[in-house]
């Protein structure tokens, strides 16, 4: 199997980093002609459009759009503060791709909604960071998204100066009014306490909503201010509103969503020997594979479909999908087929 040469200068630009993230949300997927050739860079336009196509439309992806939607009616001013929200599931679900979705929704609607303004800053999307042990570290990924230059504190040669300061202005002057949080399951036990303080005076400070994002937010988040990670939960709920984004089911009483996801792969191919419902066909294989978690299934038909071009067959079949090196397998020791 060959993999397709990309220009190294035409990599997108990471979405965590303010120029990124504006590419990032307003980037439009067109599928190219099947008969379509070498695009301006010399590579095969249908090999790069295989490599990332358009975000299939998952229940959790839908809810996301209604997420962000009431996000902005009750991001006004209120006594009690602003609305949070967790992004929970297991790994591998999409659970990056919901958070998101949020955010590229929420700042569509503040296009659309505002006048024009180039300099405003309505969502903030930030990685927790590896080590974040104090405020000073809280700082510095938002002064990464926002681009600012860090200078190294003159008392210090080793810590960066604390840009809270810097951060706190832009998001009071331009308008932020939503930070998404990725990884937040990264934090240490030790480390929860502190960055939940620094969210919570932002939030409460400058009116912004916070969505933490990662395996076990919920639970996470609620536990915050005692300062450590909670045991597994053992039934119950409440807490900060959570969207929960878990595997598709595939049983012969409950196929429906997987086949509406599969679909929208199977009509976004662009292979000269694919037929409409061809894919829809290899449906409980797909989910044999995946187990219904959508980054392995995206990456499995992506890879497939790109070597089904440059191998000339033009088509998916079962036994290419089995020659893919990405998917879940039975001597995986969190599934069991």
């Amino acid at each position: 199997m060959t993999t397709a040469a990309f220009p190294a200068g035409d990599s997108p630009l990471r979405p965590t980093v303010r120029t990124g993230w504006q590419a990032y949300w307003q980037r439009t997927i067109t599928p190219p002609d099947v008969d379509a050739g070498s695009d301006g860079n010399g590579a095969d336009a249908r090999l790069r459009y295989h490599a990332a196509m358009r975000t299939v439309q998952t229940p959790a992806l839908k809810k996301a759009v209604a997420v962000a939607r009431r996000l902005w009616l009750s991001s006004s001013p209120r006594s009690e503060g602003p609305l949070h929200l967790a992004v929970d599931g297991a790994g591998e679900t999409g659970m990056t791709t919901v958070l998101r979705q949020i955010g590229r929704v929420f700042e569509g609607i503040i296009d659309a909604q505002l006048p024009p303004d180039p300099r405003r800053v309505p969502v903030i999307l930030i990685n927790t960071p590896l080590s974040p042990s104090s405020k000073v570290d809280w700082s510095l990924p938002f002064a990464n998204f926002l681009e600012f230059p860090q200078p190294k504190d003159p008392e210090s040669t080793q810590r960066p100066t604390d840009m809270t300061g810097p951060v706190c202005h832009v998001m009071k002057t331009r308008g932020t009014r939503l930070v998404l949080v990725d990884g937040i399951d990264r934090l240490d036990n030790s480390e929860i306490k502190t960055a939940f303080d620094y969210f919570g005076y932002i939030a409460s400070e400058y009116n912004v909503s916070f969505v933490y994002c990662g395996i076990g937010a919920r639970d996470i988040a609620n536990t915050a201010r005692r300062g450590k990670r909670p045991q597994p939960p053992h039934g119950g709920s409440g807490g900060i509103p959570t969207l929960a984004v878990n595997p598709l089911p595939y049983t012969p009483a409950d196929h429906g969503t997987w086949h509406e996801v599969i679909k929208f792969f199977d009509q976004d191919l662009r292979l000269r020997h694919h037929s409409p419902g061809d894919l829809l066909q290899l449906a409980a294989h797909l989910h044999e594979r995946t187990g219904g978690y959508m980054k392995p299934l995206s990456y499995l038909v992506c890879q497939a479909a790109q070597e089904a071009i440059e191998s000339g067959t033009e088509a998916i079949t079962k036994d290419l999908l089995d020659e893919q090196l990405v998917g879940r397998f039975a001597d995986d020791p969190i599934l069991q087929f």
